[in-house]
């Protein structure tokens, strides 16, 4: 059986993604008939995680420094949201990127996030999404 591997491109930055999220994602993608996808943010990231992620970032300034964002901003959860959609932009599957382009959608009070999967990606994730290696992530 073939196995793909999916890292995060090289960055200084800390991975915020686990494999519980990116199981989530290759599962949503999975069920999904296009390249293209909308998926709810709260069905990829569990809330108690963005409230974490939020206080670490609130009682830690340099993650502030380390992510280049204002301490006045980082208050706001949707900031976390975004940084979701950059770390999912640079995800690879062999060295080659898994998605064309993310981009996150604030609809109301609700977050959106739009894929546009790369075809090999996106055949894998329909196929054989067992497939996938994320040891790289906790």
């Amino acid at each position: 059986m073939q196995s793909y591997k999916i890292e995060m491109k090289e960055s200084a930055l800390p991975v915020l993604l686990t494999k519980s999220i990116l199981y989530n994602l290759i599962h949503r993608i999975g069920n999904h008939r296009r390249l293209e996808s909308r998926i709810e943010a709260e069905a990829l990231l569990e809330i108690p995680y963005i409230k974490y992620l939020l206080d670490v970032f609130r009682s830690n300034p340099e993650f502030f420094t380390a992510f280049q964002i204002p301490a006045a901003v980082c208050l706001n959860p949707e900031v976390i949201y975004r940084l979701f959609s950059d770390q999912f932009q640079m995800l690879t599957m062999d060295g080659e990127k898994c998605f064309e382009q993310v981009k996150m959608l604030k609809q109301d009070s609700r977050i959106k996030y739009c894929f546009k999967c790369s075809i090999h990606f996106y055949r894998v994730c329909n196929s054989d999404p067992k497939a996938l290696d994320l040891s790289s992530f906790t």
